[in-house]
């Protein structure tokens, strides 16, 4: 269920990089970010192999490391991952560490990008040398050698992506970004957090009750959101680094759908006896001014990148539709005029789009639209209810809610719908509310 429905109605590890081969400036253009249709590139991930001659070579290392970084590098939307059943004959199954890379026997099969790994393992003690290589030209693009330990494994995946991306497409990755949503086990909805490339996840709250509405800070060290803790939907800020949590809301009124702005202020809905309007709020709950005037609903609002303009979510037509205005005030100006009701809008931190969710046949369906109301684009379909949109730190990225697996879990796909498939979590219970944060990883 959408939020503006509910709330209309109510290596810290030790880490060693070597030196990197950086691309010089006459390098070849891998991926135009301009041209989101562009070709996708075939890459081949094998086995990892030993550094050592005969050293024990377990699957943990052999194969579940290439296939987290295939599956990782598929989900951007760049690439095509080669089934490895047409590795066949390129050296893959006899190859040592070490040796020249067959590049004619790649190019055969059609692959235009390699990654490898070697690997050493002493206790708990990892060594990783990796490696990209551009097979059409014969050359090794990125290599990087960790020195870490086998339980921060992942955690090193993650950083050598960011290099791949970074080496390809001039920006660097978003694997290892934190995810905030809200998850329901027991009856209860608490809040948590995740990495993304990292199964593992954080619990927030242990309030015991419900907790809705996560939005994080922009420099993604506090979160605010809705708790029902005390009885009634209270906003309340986090800081993610001491655990320090502080009330915003004052008075009877109820304080909906929170956005920090780029001086750690809050924009915020607060529901009163006539009408609900959005306020700029200081990060203590203090009232600065009154945004948005009017005797109807007026939540959910985001901002744009420069932090001067702001969508919501009005009922001032009639149905719930997107507006943008100024922040410092201004009129209003109607975005959406398919549909009568579209809500949850996100602002692209590359400020050409909006996502928001719309309506249409009964089912929730997420679409993005340009701020002057053009090219509107439809994201996802089916049966399912796709909600709660967030995009990634660069705007290459959306998270989102579906049902279409059943209960309510967490997805991913690219900027313009493709890649569509649920995040890997260990967590068992539904899925709500994600809010991607735009701080760096670590």
């Amino acid at each position: 269920m959408p939020r503006f429905r509910t709330l209309f109605f109510l290596l810290a590890a030790c880490i060693s990089l070597a030196a990197a081969w950086p691309i010089p400036a006459s390098a070849r253009v891998y991926v135009d970010l301009n041209q989101p249709a562009a070709r996708k590139m075939p890459m081949a991930v094998p086995d990892f192999k030993p550094l050592d001659s005969g050293a024990p070579a377990p699957d943990t290392l052999t194969k579940d490391l290439p296939r987290f970084l295939g599956d990782g590098l598929d989900m951007t939307g760049f690439f095509i991952i080669l089934d490895p059943r047409t590795f066949l004959g390129t050296g893959q199954g006899g190859q040592e560490s070490g040796a020249p890379v067959r590049f004619k026997e790649w190019l055969a099969i059609g692959c235009d990008l390699l990654v490898t790994g070697d690997f050493r393992l002493s206790g708990n003690d990892l060594v990783l040398e990796l490696r990209l290589y551009d097979v059409f030209e014969q050359r090794q693009v990125v290599g990087k050698r960790y020195t870490t330990n086998f339980d921060d494994r992942f955690n090193v995946l993650n950083r050598f992506m960011n290099e791949i991306l970074l080496a390809l497409t001039g920006e660097r990755g978003v694997f290892g970004t934190t995810i905030a949503f809200v998850g329901k086990t027991n009856g209860y909805k608490e809040l948590y957090t995740m990495q993304l490339g990292q199964p593992g996840v954080r619990q927030v709250t242990k309030s015991r009750s419900t907790t809705l509405s996560p939005v994080f800070s922009r420099r993604g060290d506090e979160l605010a959101y809705l708790s029902y803790k005390t009885g009634r939907p209270n906003l309340y800020v986090q800081g993610l680094s001491d655990g320090v949590e502080r009330r915003i809301s004052i008075g009877p009124d109820l304080y909906l759908s929170p956005c920090f702005t780029a001086a750690g202020q809050l924009l915020v809905a607060i529901s009163q006896s006539s009408a609900t309007n959005i306020h700029l709020v200081d990060r203590y709950g203090k009232e600065k001014r009154q945004v948005t005037q009017g005797y109807g609903i007026s939540l959910s609002p985001t901002l744009s990148p420069d932090g001067k303009r702001m969508a919501y979510v009005s009922d001032q037509a009639g149905h719930p539709q997107i507006y943008i205005m100024p922040v410092e005030g201004g009129e209003p100006r109607r975005v959406t005029f398919e549909g009568n009701y579209n809500t949850e809008p996100q602002w692209s931190p590359r400020g050409d789009r909006l996502v928001y969710v719309g309506k249409d046949n009964g089912k929730f369906i997420i679409y993005t639209i340009k701020p002057d109301g053009t090219d509107r684009q439809q994201l996802t379909s089916g049966d399912a209810d796709d909600t709660s949109p967030a995009w990634s730190p660069g705007g290459r990225m959306i998270v989102f809610t579906s049902n279409r697996l059943g209960p309510s879990r967490l997805f991913t796909m690219t900027a313009n719908g493709d890649r569509q498939r649920p995040l890997t979590l260990d967590f068992k219970g539904e899925q709500f509310d994600p809010a991607w944060s735009a701080a760096e990883p670590d």
